[in-house]
C-alpha cells in the first residue's frame, strides 16, 4: 500500500483528508513542518500532503529542507493552501513542491492531484530502476567484453608461443620475418637471419633423460633472449633449432651476434641429474635482399648452419653463394 503524510496543524483538516484518504493508503500524520521532516525520514512516504502556514516550522521551509536531504529528496510535495493565494503557490514551486490543492477540498481534485503525482512519482522510479539495470547490464556487458578480450589476447599469444621455452613459435616467426620484408621494400635498410642448432643433442637426451633435455632447451632459450636487443626477436624454430632475425643488421653485424650467442652458450652450464650439462651450438647466418624470397633467406641461413655442423660445429658460418650452390 502506498503511504502518504498529511502534515496540517488543524484538526478538522486532518480529520476531511483523513476520510477522503482512508482505506486506499497508509496514513502518517505530522503538525508542524518539524515533525514533517521527523516522520518523512522515518516513514519514507511516497506523497506528502503540506499546509502553508503552521507553527514552529511552516510548510515552504520544511518542503526546502526536505529537499536537501538525498533520503527524501524525490518526495513529491503538494501544498496545501488557501484558495487563490498565488504567492504560497508561487513559494511552494520555489522549494519544490510539485502541485498544491486549494481550501475547501474538492474530494474529486484531491483524489486526481494524489493519484497522478503518486503515478508520476512510480514512473519515474521504474525509470530509474531501468536505468540503473540498463548501467548494471552495460557494466556486465564491459567486463565480459574485457574478459573475451583478454581471453582472445591470451590465445594469441599462445598460438604464437613455444609452451615448453616461452618464445615464439614458427608461426609467429614467419609472420614477423614477413613484416620485416615489408618493411626492408620501404626503407631498404637490411636485416640477416640466424638459424641456431644445439649439437649432438640427441646424446644429451640418451644419456640425461629429456627432462633434462627439456631443461637445457629451456636455459638456451634464456641465455639467448637475454643477449638479443628489444627490436630483436627469437624463436624455437623446431626441435632443438632456434631461428633469430636481426632487423637493421648486415651480415657482419650478425655474424658478430651469432659469436657471442654461440660463446654463451658453451659457457652455461645446466642442471643435470648426474651434474652440470653444458652444450655447443652452430649458426648458419644469412642477410635478406631484394633478390631473394623469405623462404630463400630461411634455405640460405640453413644451408650455412648445415655447412657448419659438417665442419666441426661449435661454430658460426656465413651464407655465401658457394654454399647454395654445394
Amino acid at each position: 500500500m502506498q503511504k502518504i503524510l498529511i502534515v496540517d496543524d488543524v484538526p478538522t483538516n486532518i480529520k476531511i483528508l483523513r476520510e477522503l484518504l482512508v482505506g486506499d493508503f497508509e496514513l502518517f500524520l505530522a503538525t508542524n513542518g518539524e515533525m514533517a521532516i521527523e516522520v518523512a525520514e522515518s516513514k519514507l512516504p511516497d506523497l506528502i500532503l503540506m499546509d502553508v502556514m503552521m507553527p514552529v516550522m511552516d510548510g515552504i521551509m520544511a518542503c526546502e529542507i526536505l529537499h536537501t536531504r538525498p533520503a527524501t529528496a524525490t518526495i513529491p510535495v503538494i501544498f496545501i493552501t488557501a484558495k487563490n493565494d498565488v504567492e504560497d503557490m508561487v513559494k511552494g514551486f520555489e522549494v519544490g513542491g510539485v502541485d498544491y490543492v486549494t481550501k475547501p477540498f474538492n474530494p474529486a481534485e484531491l483524489n486526481a492531484r494524489v493519484k497522478t503525482h503518486l503515478e508520476l512519482k512510480a514512473s519515474r522510479e521504474q525509470l530509474l530502476r531501468s536505468r540503473r539495470q540498463l548501467e548494471d547490464a552495460n557494466r556486465q556487458l564491459e567486463d565480459r567484453n574485457d574478459q573475451l578480450n583478454q581471453a582472445i589476447e591470451q590465445l594469441n599469444i599462445a598460438v604464437m608461443t613455444d609452451p615448453l621455452t616461452g618464445l615464439h613459435n614458427r608461426r609467429y616467426m614467419t609472420q614477423a620475418i614477413e613484416q620485416e620484408k615489408l618493411r626492408f621494400k620501404r626503407t631498404e635498410r637490411p636485416f640477416a637471419l640466424v638459424i641456431a642448432d644445439i649439437d649432438h643433442f640427441k646424446v644429451v637426451n640418451d644419456t640425461h633423460g629429456h627432462e633434462c633435455g627439456d631443461e637445457v632447451l629451456k636455459q638456451v632459450s634464456r641465455t639467448i633472449l637475454g643477449m638479443l636487443r628489444e627490436q630483436d626477436h627469437v624463436a624455437r624454430w623446431g626441435g632443438e633449432e632456434f631461428l633469430i632475425m636481426l632487423p637493421e643488421t648486415g651480415l657482419k653485424g650478425a655474424e658478430l651476434v651469432a659469436d657471442k650467442l654461440r660463446m654463451a652458450v658453451a659457457e652455461t652450464v645446466t642442471k643435470g641429474p648426474d651434474g652440470g650439462v653444458k652444450v655447443t651450438m652452430t649458426f648458419g647466418v644469412a642477410e635478406f635482399s631484394n633478390m631473394v624470397s623469405v623462404d630463400e633467406i630461411i634455405k640460405n641461413a640453413d644451408n650455412a648452419l648445415y655447412q657448419g655442423k659438417e665442419t666441426g660445429r661449435n661454430q658460426v658460418v656465413v651464407f655465401s653463394p658457394r654454399l647454395g650452390a654445394n
